[in-house]
């Protein structure tokens, strides 16, 4: 319940603040700054906390491998759906983007923990770290390529090794690899930052909510949603086994989470649809606890 209150308050504070920022003495430019720190603090934080902490085998590749079945299948409709609806390329990014990835951490832990115990916890970290994953590397680039900008591989390849998550990713990776972890404090100082992604993530989308520019996007919503909510879990159900296994309904539990809201703050960072990356985050957060519980529903 915590965890959906946050994600109230933090949303009604954003779009308050954002009406009375003059009263405040706030500048309109925000959301811009907790953007920056998001994905320049929040971010490479998480990557240091929890990629050393990656146990990769064979009973892991299932959840670990989600991340990428979401975004690829989420490429491949998303393509599709743009040659018979002819949006625009920065609908397209955004819509990959966004639906590409699922919240499976800041609703993921809780709705987890309360169908399937903390037994299921286990299985939904594992889904977590491996949709950071794709985050860091594939998303990024994603979010380059669907910006427009003429840029060679080899441009794109040095924007991603600037990109701090990136960077982070890559040495927390090489960390896990020599099975050595951050000392406690540095370790401590990790958390209390990642902790901070949330929170700032929901105010900033929050403050963007412009109720005059939504009423464009309804049709893309709706795809959007109708993707990451139902069809992907459903393809995902369709092909795992029938008699399924706690992590398995785990995994399908994770892939029809909400939209993810760091993904929509790098779409939105990077001019791809902002109105649309909004409302996708606003209205998929309340409309996946019915999703979400549909889901479960099915699997039992």
């Amino acid at each position: 319940m915590s965890n959906f209150l946050l994600i109230l308050f933090c949303f009604a504070a954003g779009f308050l603040l954002k009406s009375q920022h003059k009263r405040f003495g706030l500048s309109p430019t925000t959301p811009q700054s907790i953007n920056a720190f998001v994905l320049y603090v929040s971010l490479p934080a998480t990557a240091f906390y929890y990629v050393p902490k990656i146990a990769f085998s064979v009973k892991a590749f299932l959840p670990l491998a989600m991340g990428w079945v979401v975004l690829t299948g989420a490429v491949l409709f998303f393509t599709l759906l743009q040659k018979v609806l002819h949006f625009s390329k920065d609908v397209l990014g955004c819509l990959v983007l966004c639906c590409g990835f699922g919240n499976v951490s800041f609703m993921g832990y809780p709705l987890v923990e309360a169908f399937y115990g903390k037994e299921g916890i286990k299985t939904a970290i594992l889904c977590d770290q491996g949709t950071f994953l794709v985050l860091s590397t594939l998303g990024i680039l994603l979010a380059n390529l669907y910006a427009g900008k003429k840029a060679s591989w080899r441009v794109i390849g040095f924007k991603l090794l600037y990109f701090p998550a990136f960077s982070a990713f890559l040495i927390a990776l090489l960390f896990n690899l020599m099975q050595i972890d951050f000392p406690e404090a540095l370790q401590n100082t990790w958390k209390r930052f990642a902790d901070t992604l949330s929170p700032l993530a929901l105010f900033s989308v929050g403050w963007q909510i412009s109720l005059q520019k939504e009423k464009k996007v309804w049709k893309e919503t709706f795809w959007g949603l109708f993707y990451k909510l139902l069809l992907i879990p459903f393809l995902l159900w369709l092909f795992l086994p029938k008699n399924l296994n706690l992590p398995e309904k785990v995994v399908i539990l994770q892939a029809s989470m909400a939209p993810m809201i760091t993904a929509s703050i790098i779409a939105i960072e990077h001019g791809l649809a902002p109105d649309l990356a909004n409302f996708l985050i606003r209205i998929g957060i309340p409309m996946s606890l019915f999703t979400v519980s549909f889901w479960w529903w099915i699997m039992t």
